[in-house]
């Protein structure tokens, strides 16, 4: 329940439509408020001069002036902008939607103008509403009009805001902060005591099949609650799937290890595997890179040919990776409070986000000698900041097979010799290099 839970607030945060709800909900409250200073009257006197102080039929006309610019205003923008992020993403692919829909930014514009349409038309129902039909809220008609004024100005933000957000670097940009955060959130600084290479024990065919009946991309699993579960039924769960697997109904999930689990307590270890129809990056570090490889694998097809983009793109996934380099990477292995083993969640290693990264980009820009170069650049950087021998031997045989990818798809000479002779560079670091001893991955 709290992995769903979890989910929620997570995907609620970054949809389109939870902001701009908040800040309707805003715009009500503020209404309430000017309002009651207006039945109140407690800025009468000298302060009224400051505020609207025409008649019925004027507030009206203001209010409805007020209330159909900003539905036609928001209505034009958007649906302007939409055509725009069309076209921008025959470019760079559907990433850009997500990230026009996760932006801050936009989301507030937006909240903005509804927020100014709702008050206004709060304050239109009561223009005139008492027996005499001559009651104006003048406060909260200023109010209003102030409103108004402020989403014209966003509106000129908002315009500048779309052509910066459809620009290559910037979309690069957006897609490497989601790696970025995902980094952050999945390994914190800290003192690395995991042992070099270690992975996950294997435990066997077990005693129970967990499976589930649902089925789509595994976003979310509810580690402390199983963790829990497993301790207190004194058995190891074992899951079968990771983040970012799709998932068919029926498919076995979990393995329990020990005693059976009954009905009940198994169907609530189902339920903290969490699918849903799309790969996130809260927990999903390979769809993270993907994101930004996807980017440079369509820079690097004929239709764009734009090797700048993709060399942008290996250079922005080195600094995300150096970074990674510098964290101890998530337990597969968690404990409960006697260090006794409780659940197995198999994470990808650093040979697999390297894969994710940069095999797409070889695969597609092994005729580009210029992406081929910057790809053995960053593995000569990332060498020195390795501190594990198993990194440096992920780093040699991806530097291996560009080398082997650039023999196959260049075709000029003097392009390969150029590619080995930065290969050579690279592999004489890699060698300068001393091994680091062996260590084991766990939460202790």
């Amino acid at each position: 329940m709290r992995a769903r839970l979890s989910e929620f607030f997570s995907l609620a945060q970054s949809s389109f439509w939870f902001l701009p709800a908040i800040m309707m909900v805003v715009g009500v409250l503020l209404f309430a408020c000017t309002l009651t200073i207006d039945e109140q009257g407690w800025l009468s006197g000298p302060l009224q001069v400051f505020f609207y102080s025409g008649g019925v039929n004027n507030a009206g006309n203001l209010l409805q002036t007020l209330t159909g610019a900003m539905v036609a205003i928001a209505t034009v923008v958007f649906s302007t902008m939409m055509v725009v992020l069309t076209l921008a993403t025959s470019q760079f692919g559907h990433r850009l939607i997500r990230s026009f829909m996760r932006d801050r930014s936009n989301q507030a514009v937006l909240g903005i103008f509804l927020a100014t349409f709702t008050y206004c038309l709060l304050v239109f129902h009561m223009v005139g509403n008492d027996p005499k039909n001559t009651f104006v809220p003048s406060v909260s008609l200023s109010v209003g009009f102030a409103l108004a004024v402020f989403s014209t100005c966003t509106l000129i933000y908002f315009t500048h805001h779309i052509a910066q957000l459809v620009s290559a670097p910037e979309v690069l940009e957006a897609v490497a902060i989601e790696f970025d955060e995902a980094i952050d959130r999945l390994c914190p600084k800290g003192p690395d005591n995991a042992p070099d290479g270690a992975t996950a024990p294997t435990l066997g065919h077990g005693t129970q099949n967990i499976r589930t009946r649902h089925g789509g991309y595994l976003q979310t699993v509810g580690r402390q609650s199983l963790r829990d579960v497993a301790a207190e039924h004194d058995v190891v769960i074992e899951a079968v799937v990771t983040f970012g697997d799709y998932v068919m109904p029926g498919s076995v999930i979990a393995r329990i290890h020990g005693c059976e689990l009954d009905k009940s307590v198994a169907e609530h270890v189902e339920r903290e595997f969490v699918f849903g129809r799309n790969r996130l990056t809260e927990n999903d570090l390979v769809f993270a890179i993907n994101q930004i490889a996807e980017i440079a694998v369509r820079a690097l097809s004929p239709a764009l040919n734009n090797p700048y983009t993709a060399v942008d793109c290996v250079n922005r996934i080195g600094w995300s990776l150096a970074v990674l380099m510098s964290r101890p990477l998530p337990a597969e292995v968690l404990t409960d409070r006697h260090n006794e083993m409780r659940l197995v969640l198999r994470l990808p290693d650093f040979h697999d986000l390297l894969d994710a990264a940069f095999a797409p980009i070889r695969n597609y820009g092994r005729n580009s000698v210029l992406t081929m170069r910057a790809m053995l650049l960053v593995l000569a950087k990332l060498a020195p900041l390795t501190r594990r021998e198993v990194g440096r031997r992920a780093l040699a045989r991806h530097a291996e097979a560009i080398r082997a990818a650039a023999d196959h798809g260049l075709t000029e000479q003097i392009d390969i010799e150029r590619i080995h002779a930065v290969f050579e560079q690279t592999q004489q670091i890699m060698e300068g290099i001393s091994s680091i001893r062996p260590t084991y991955r766990t939460d202790a």
